[in-house]
C-alpha cells in the first residue's frame, strides 16, 4: 500500500485547504465578492469544501477496497495451502503417492503458508512506521507554518516601523 493518510490526516488536509482558500480569498488581489469587497463568498467556500470532502471520501473508499483485496488474497492463499496439505496427507494415508513427492509438496505448501502468515505482521509494522513518518511530516509542516506566520508578522511590523520612520522625512 502506498502511504495513504489516516482519516484524521485527511480531515486536517481538508481543513488546511479550506483555510488556505479563505486566507487567500481575503487578499486584495484575489477573489472579490459581489459587494466588491475582497473575500471569499460562502458559495465559493461551499464549492471548495464539497470538492475537497468528496476527494477525501473517494480516497478513503479506494484504500478500503485495496485493503479488502489484500485480505481476500491472504485468505485464499492460506486456504489453498491448507487444502494442499490436506490433499497430500490423504494421498499418503491411502498410499497412492510417493512420499518424496508428498514431502516436497508439503514443504512448498508450508512455506507458502508461513510466508503468507508472516505478511500480516510485516504489513502492520510497515503501516505503523508509515503512520509515524506521516505524523512527523505533519508536525514539520505545522512548525513551518508557524515560522512563516511569525516571519510574516515580523515583516509587517518592520514595514510599519520603516514607514513611520520614512514619513517624517517625506514632509519637508
Amino acid at each position: 500500500m502506498s502511504g495513504e493518510p489516516t482519516p484524521e490526516d485527511r480531515a486536517k488536509i481538508v481543513v488546511r485547504i479550506l483555510e488556505r482558500a479563505i486566507r487567500e480569498g481575503r487578499n486584495e488581489t484575489s477573489l472579490r465578492t459581489k459587494s466588491g469587497r475582497p473575500g471569499l463568498s460562502f458559495r465559493q467556500w461551499q464549492d471548495i469544501a464539497e470538492v475537497e470532502i468528496a476527494n477525501a471520501i473517494r480516497d478513503a473508499e479506494k484504500e478500503f477496497k485495496s485493503r479488502r483485496g489484500i485480505g481476500n488474497r491472504i485468505a485464499m492463499t492460506i486456504g489453498a495451502c491448507l487444502v494442499t496439505l490436506g490433499f497430500l496427507g490423504a494421498a499418503v494415508a491411502w498410499g497412492r503417492i510417493d512420499r518424496t513427492l508428498v514431502a516436497l509438496g508439503s514443504i512448498a505448501a508450508g512455506a507458502g503458508l508461513l510466508i503468507t502468515a508472516m505478511e500480516i505482521p510485516i504489513r502492520l509494522s510497515w503501516r505503523k512506521a508509515r503512520a509515524k513518518r506521516r505524523a512527523r511530516k505533519f508536525e514539520n509542516i505545522r512548525s513551518l507554518e508557524k515560522q512563516v506566520r511569525a516571519l510574516e508578522r515580523f515583516l509587517e511590523d518592520k514595514k510599519t516601523t520603516l514607514e513611520e520612520q520614512i514619513e517624517p522625512l517625506r514632509r519637508p
